[in-house]
């Protein structure tokens, strides 16, 4: 007999991992022949900290049969992936000529999703996650009317290669994220800074993109769940005494995490004052038409907060900056380790979207959670990284915030770890892993981390001990 209180989840309550089609697969038409903008980024001087590729990356592309085993011997019911656009559409289409989908990949991804249900689990599916065929990202990316033509025109054939395969669509991942990395940050293609009419546009296209992609899925795959992906930050002001900081803290908290879904729940985009008076800014508001509760549950992205903070320069930024000084541990990407923020935004945060339009309680899946280290991308053998206790610490401490949430009211169905496998993580390379299972990349050897066997007995017993 234990004196441990067992914190046991909902009858089934899906235990998942994700990945990202880029960041792990190694697709080697879109590679040879750079057929996307992220695989033509890579080769750009200093664009990558490590200087490294996704050109193999865990070489997914012809390992996931074995990647799939792994998934049922970590007793997963759920498993996370994204479509590869550009693969898929290599080539732009043309008028008056019907659009078809590769046909090799679409036998790749029908290969990869049949596995994953011969072994029941339950599959999600990302259409776009961060990655452009690379004739529509010369066209304008997503700052173009055309990005919301093609967009629906994926989702359509999607449906119809893969519906039969799919339990829940995800249209996109990480708008504001994304918006944010390639056209404030310019970390990511194409590479903007601080242009923030075109980040606007940029939301304002995928809104309606995400609208008319909803239409089509529901259409063609009826009873299928579509959601998009919410990257949810708490902010907090960094000196609680200066109400500067606050007013930062409340611009980065509305446009970053509120702005997005508030225009799927009401059909209309608002931005804030004095954004609001700006005359091309209003040109971006107002209602779009085929919006309003195209969100069939609630799909969050949590890793941490940020402090935030007033930047005393000129000209005035509203939006401030985000604090180099840190209170919690962090991880090797400078995040702080923040559990209560995952109660927090499921008990408070997200509260204007609990309800579907006809007052049914929306349902809430957690996408992506998860805890980086670094090591470089040229070790092989040795033990290096397989003891993660730091992970495993961030894995129960989140695991128990989000059982304290459901039990105090919030309808959670499910949690997906980011990642199964370390992978490209982008801007940063390979150098982050964020893996439950370690990737030599030299060899692509597979071997489960010490956090792998303690998410596998969570899984296997729906439930953990209280740490």
């Amino acid at each position: 007999m234990t004196d441990r209180r067992f914190l046991n989840f909902p009858a089934g309550f899906l235990w998942g991992a994700a990945t990202s089609h880029f960041q792990v697969e190694g697709h080697p038409e879109e590679m040879s022949a750079r057929t996307s903008d992220w695989s033509e980024w890579t080769t750009l001087d200093g664009k990558i900290s490590d200087q490294t590729t996704a050109d193999q990356a865990c070489d997914f592309y012809n390992r996931y049969a074995s990647d799939i085993e792994i998934c049922r011997k970590l007793n997963l019911n759920c498993f996370r992936i994204s479509l590869n656009w550009p693969a898929l559409c290599p080539d732009p289409p043309k008028e008056g000529e019907p659009y078809t989908f590769n046909a090799e990949t679409v036998a790749y991804y029908r290969g990869m999703l049949s596995g994953l249900k011969a072994e029941g689990i339950t599959t999600l599916v990302t259409l776009f996650h961060f990655t452009l065929p690379r004739w529509l990202a010369g066209a304008g990316g997503w700052t173009s009317p055309d990005s919301i033509k093609e967009f629906e025109r994926f989702a359509a054939l999607a449906a119809d290669a893969f519906g039969d395969l799919v339990d829940y669509w995800i249209t996109i991942n990480e708008p504001l994220a994304y918006a944010y990395q390639s056209y404030v940050n310019g970390a990511w293609p194409p590479g903007f800074r601080n242009d923030y009419l075109k980040a606007f546009q940029a939301i304002r296209n995928m809104l309606e993109a995400h609208g008319k992609a909803y239409a089509a899925l529901h259409q063609r795959t009826p009873g299928k769940p579509v959601s998009f992906t919410m990257h949810w930050r708490p902010f907090t002001a960094k000196h609680r005494w200066n109400p500067l900081d606050h007013m930062v803290r409340y611009y980065r908290d509305y446009v970053f995490n509120l702005m997005f879904p508030l225009a799927v729940q009401k059909g209309d985009l608002q931005f804030p004052y004095p954004l609001s008076s700006n005359e091309e800014v209003k040109k971006l508001s107002g209602p779009i038409p085929g919006l309003k509760g195209t969100m069939d549950y609630l799909a969050i992205n949590y890793y941490t907060r940020e402090l935030s903070e007033f930047s005393y320069k000129w000209p005035i930024d509203i939006f401030g900056v985000a604090s180099t000084e840190h209170e919690l541990e962090v991880n090797c990407m400078g995040w702080e380790h923040f559990p209560d923020g995952l109660y927090n935004t499921l008990s408070y945060d997200v509260s204007p979207f609990k309800y579907n339009l006809d007052g049914t309680l929306r349902p809430i899946i957690i996408t992506e959670n998860g805890f980086a280290t670094a090591f470089s991308h040229d070790l092989n053998e040795g033990d290096w990284s397989l003891a993660d206790d730091k992970r495993i610490n961030y894995l129960t401490s989140h695991l128990t915030a989000l059982h304290h949430a459901i039990a105090d009211g919030a309808n959670v169905q499910g949690y997906i770890y980011w990642s199964l496998m370390d992978n490209f993580e982008w801007a940063e390379g390979l150098r982050p892993r964020f893996g439950l299972i370690r990737i030599a990349y030299p060899s692509q050897e597979r071997t489960m981390r010490h956090s792998a066997m303690v998410y596998a007995d969570i899984a296997k017993r729906n439930g953990l001990d209280d740490p």
